[in-house]
């Protein structure tokens, strides 16, 4: 036992070197990806370094939670290079979090190597998971604290200090301000905090849940008033309600939990199948497990808590997700970045509930039984992940790909004088590529409430006005992100019957010599 953890650090260390240098791989020699999101938190970074607070274009920034990009701005200080800074960061963080991740199964699992082993590659193999890792965005930052916040928790319940349960709360924190879903946890946490502590008295354990959920706070209280004097709104979101179809998003989740673990093309009726089977092999195990140990349970063991704390992170995470594209943020989408980081956290629960499950039940064969099938999924998604992410090296990413790096439209717009308005589809990839503030068309709609927007037509009326008079620019560039909220090319063309000015492979610019 003395030698194992004796060789702990060191395997540790050796999990995260390989997992930071697997990324470094990938993002040479291209850099980290750049997409939409990226612009804004290397744009507030940069902000930050020149002293103007955390704004975008010259307006505070209150859609985006702000660590991410004060991490960015602090790294940039020993760099100076602030897009090497968000690779280097997306590097360190998957070593990090692979080694969180390591360090709870190893924990959680009577100390085996092997399922350590087992439960890092599943996480590393999974195209989802490494993908976050190569792009400038927050989920990472998200999930390094996320899993440092359970660990915290986990020990405060096991060996109660007040330390512990301030470090808990602030990890937790500090997670809501690099992605305001983080918010999910707080009922999560509060009631691990407060259940946890059964042997305390019952005014011991409210107080400790209060101090938890104060401390924990003391970050999104202080964005959200920061965001209220700045921008007026404390996460520019409004309270409307258009709410989202809740057997279609059920469905869609199971659809991408099947895909983290069997990486193929499946009907949808096979999927939901498997889920199926796999919900009811748990329940059926569950339910063999209290009726045999009924009374036996150590609701304090590690391998307990790392469970039960992962699942109610994962179940309030997805109810939060729910609430919010309903009432909050009609604009945010199911997608796969979007569940990534709590199919993570749901692999971290898998291992530790199994091993219990085996162990009380004295049935070694489901344990290996259960790694068999990992190491399955393993083959299959490893497989899967190469062929997708090789190719990354020889094509970049996003924004600082070689497509982009190319553009013939981006090359035109950096030789345009600075008298001109441009207005576009794609703002963010010419500021991103040519540091010219470029406008978005008026939008049809607002994307965060669906409200229809009633200005449009005399917005559209002001722009086309503006390039007759030769005092903007029409540019639509190819290969943009879609943004059903703005007018396509054929509707403004239709509006303004404008002439085209230049044409490119990837874009066209409308206006007046």
């Amino acid at each position: 036992m003395a030698k194992k953890q004796t060789l702990l650090p060191l395997y540790l260390g050796l999990i995260g070197i390989a997992g930071i240098a697997l990324v470094l791989w990938l993002t040479t020699p291209y850099g980290v990806g750049v997409s939409t999101d990226s612009t804004s938190y290397l744009g507030g970074a940069t902000s930050l370094l020149s002293g103007r607070g955390y704004s975008f274009n010259g307006s505070p920034i209150s859609h985006y939670p702000p660590f991410y990009s004060l991490i960015l701005a602090g790294i940039n200080l020993l760099s100076n290079n602030l897009l090497h800074t968000a690779r280097y960061l997306a590097a360190l963080l998957f070593g990090v979090n692979l080694g969180l991740a390591a360090g709870l199964v190893y924990l959680t699992t009577g100390r085996n190597l092997l399922s350590t082993t087992f439960a890092v590659l599943f996480i590393a193999s999974s195209e989802s998971i490494l993908e976050l890792h190569v792009w400038a965005w927050s989920e990472p930052l998200f999930m390094a604290l996320s899993l440092t916040g359970i660990l915290l928790l986990c020990l405060y319940i096991v060996r109660p200090s007040l330390s512990w349960l301030i470090a808990s709360a602030l990890c937790l924190g500090l997670a809501i301000v690099t992605r305001y879903i983080g918010g999910a946890f707080l009922p999560a946490a509060f009631a691990i905090v407060f259940w946890g502590a059964k042997d305390q008295k019952i005014a011991r354990r409210i107080s400790n849940s209060l101090i938890w959920l104060g401390f924990a706070c003391v970050p999104p209280v202080i964005v959200a008033v920061r965001n209220l004097n700045l921008a007026g709104t404390a996460a520019d979101r409004n309270f409307v309600v258009h709410p989202l179809a809740v057997f279609p998003y059920i469905t869609r989740l199971m659809t991408y939990m099947v895909a983290f673990i069997v990486p193929i093309s499946l009907p949808n009726w096979v999927q939901l199948a498997i889920f199926g089977l796999l919900a009811a092999a748990l329940i059926f195990l569950t339910v063999l497990l209290f009726k045999r140990n009924p009374v036996n349970l150590n609701w304090r063991s590690p391998g307990v808590l790392v469970t039960m704390t992962c699942l109610l992170f994962f179940v309030f995470y997805f109810l939060a997700l729910w609430i919010t594209i309903s009432y909050l943020d009609a604009s945010t989408k199911v997608d796969w970045r979007l569940v990534a980081p709590a199919f993570a956290l749901l692999s971290v629960a898998a291992f530790p509930a199994l091993w219990a499950i085996s162990q009380r039940l004295k049935s070694p064969l489901l344990w290996y039984g259960f790694l068999i099938l990992v190491a399955i999924s393993i083959g299959m998604k490893t497989a899967d992940t190469i062929q997708t992410m090789t190719p990354y090296r020889e094509t970049g990413l996003g924004y600082t790909s070689a497509v982009w790096r190319h553009s013939q439209t981006i090359a035109f717009i950096k030789s345009l004088e600075a008298d001109r308005t441009i207005y576009t589809n794609g703002a963010d990839v010419i500021g991103f590529l040519t540091e010219v503030q470029a406008h978005y068309f008026p939008e049809k709609y607002n994307p965060f409430t669906n409200g229809i927007n009633s200005l449009f037509p005399k917005e559209i009326e002001a722009m086309c006005t503006a390039v007759i008079q030769k005092r903007a620019l029409l540019v639509f560039i190819h290969g943009t992100p879609l943004r059903g909220n703005l007018p396509t090319q054929k509707e403004i063309t239709a509006s303004c019957q404008l002439s085209v000015l230049q044409s490119f492979a990837d874009g066209k610019v409308y206006g007046l010599k």
